[in-house]
């Protein structure tokens, strides 16, 4: 079998970037894609203020719930701290978190409160998307504990695997590369793509629409798998080139 791919949308609230939102969803209907959508339950972060609240924002969700979308919680407030160097973040892609480093109690008390907004909206979120990729073991000790949750969009790997009690669905990509085998996460954040390279991605996703699977196909393919060696292999490049793009980029 060859490559399979998934596509993550971060920041779904209800003043993102409508047009944006309202064109990948046309495409993926359009194409039977269902993807993966992070979900921001209160959202105070005043750069994801892209449109007018939609004040049917609850009722999008549902839809995308209803049509197969992996719904996924996407923290509290989509607010960050910087992380200390004392603190241990699980993938240490960004300096800053909205969880790393914060004691447990209130990372339940987080989690709690984000995860009781969707319940009461008739929502079950599936899958937990940390704002930022950031997140620590407390975040996961604090997700079991609050919410039903175990699947996770994140982590560097070939195929998705077990691990501390959840499944991870790894997220190595930000736009398609054709691969020879895998399973691959492409993540977006369509509140800051121009209407240009919206129709661009879904340009380049008809041409690997055949390819392109869901959570749901997944969780249920790679529900027993442990990670191996290949993963860990492939870690280590993926962790070696971004340190040399970076050092490259100052």
């Amino acid at each position: 079998m060859g490559a399979r791919y998934l596509i993550r949308l971060d920041d779904a609230c209800p003043t993102m970037n409508a047009s944006a939102w309202v064109a990948l969803e046309e495409a993926f209907e359009r194409l039977s894609v269902r993807p993966i959508v992070g979900v921001i339950p209160d959202n105070r972060d005043s750069s994801m203020n892209c449109s007018q609240p939609a004040h049917d924002f609850w009722d999008q969700v549902r839809r995308w719930q209803n049509k197969g979308w992996g719904i996924a919680l996407h923290g509290l407030h989509h607010l960050y701290h910087e992380i200390s160097l004392s603190d241990r973040p699980l993938i240490p892609l960004h300096s800053k978190s909205e969880f790393v480093g914060l004691p447990l109690e209130s990372q339940k008390d987080m989690l709690r409160r984000s995860y009781s907004i969707f319940r009461e909206r008739g929502i079950k979120p599936a899958l937990f998307m940390a704002p930022s990729h950031s997140f620590d073991t407390n975040t996961l000790e604090a997700l079991a504990a609050e919410t039903d949750i175990r699947i996770l969009t994140d982590g560097q790997a070939l195929f998705p695997y077990m691990d501390r009690g959840f499944l991870w669905i790894p997220q190595q990509l930000w736009r398609f590369r054709r691969m020879p085998f895998g399973v691959w996460t492409v993540c977006l954040h369509p509140n800051t793509m121009s209407s240009t390279q919206i129709a661009a991605f879904i340009t380049q996703m008809e041409k690997f629409a055949p390819q392109i699977v869901s959570a749901d196909d997944v969780s249920s393919a790679y529900a027993n798998r442990m990670r191996g060696g290949l993963d860990n292999a492939f870690a280590w490049v993926f962790w070696r080139l971004l340190v040399l793009k970076q050092r490259l980029n100052r």
